[in-house]
């Protein structure tokens, strides 16, 4: 069973072993992999995983959840980090898939909905993870799960009589999207999408200016400011 840690999470990382080897499908194989010195290994106080997905379905705890993973670099803080054993996409199993998605389930309705789930690829240069996670996962295309069983807050959209800042997502600097984009218009500057330098310089501006945590990261505080911002143009105004 999920115990919801005590550090803030408000995002779920994706990622799969890159092996098929037999011999490999165990966390402890992972922690050794992390944990040996260099150049063997990567010399990590602990293997980078909260939890590994054998090809049987058995599910394996790694590091504790209470401690923020080493898996997705500069994207570790606020997240719980999933490895599935395997590397080729017809090689992971149907039992993989029905852990991970019962595993989400019990992780999303932990936080009421309140988070987004992500592969490692959205926010590195790797083809981690191989498997269609937004696939099994029902993703929509903010990172949030649509899996039966799965509680829900809806993200707001544009119209002022919609505008819920608390039901939307946390966003930071290497994020793509909907949502992003969304706070670009807020910002008015160009919406492609992507969370870059431009983005993550303007919000911490926008941050400083009315009193906020100066951390380029936008959550509840970030968009209720920007929401309730006279120079901001709303839609449908």
């Amino acid at each position: 069973m999920f115990k919801k840690p005590n550090r803030k999470v408000d995002r779920v990382f994706l990622h799969c072993s890159a092996s098929d080897v037999a011999s490999h499908d165990n966390v402890a194989t992972m922690r050794r992999w992390h944990t040996d010195p260099k150049p063997q290994g990567r010399g990590w106080s602990d293997v980078g995983y909260h939890l590994f997905i054998r090809k049987s379905g058995q599910l394996e705890s790694g590091r504790p959840l209470e401690k923020i993973p080493a898996a997705q670099a500069g994207h570790n803080t606020g997240t719980i980090a999933i490895c599935l054993h395997g590397l080729d996409e017809p090689n992971f199993t149907n039992a993989q898939y029905n852990t991970l998605t019962a595993l989400c389930v019990e992780i999303n309705n932990a936080y009421s909905g309140n988070l987004t789930f992500h592969g490692h690829k959205e926010v590195a240069a790797k083809a981690c993870k191989v498997y269609f996670y937004k696939d099994i996962l029902k993703l929509d295309q903010f990172g949030r799960l649509g899996l039966s069983g799965a509680s829900t807050r809806p993200l707001a959209h544009a119209a002022h009589n919609e505008r819920v800042p608390d039901a939307w997502p946390t966003i930071r600097r290497g994020d793509r999207g909907e949502a992003v984009a969304l706070l670009q218009r807020f910002l008015m500057i160009k919406d492609d999408g992507i969370f870059g330098p431009k983005t993550d310089s303007e919000v911490r501006n926008f941050q400083s200016a009315n009193g906020l945590s100066r951390d380029g990261v936008v959550g509840q505080m970030t968009w209720t400011a920007l929401i309730g911002t006279d120079r901001i143009e709303h839609f449908g105004e």
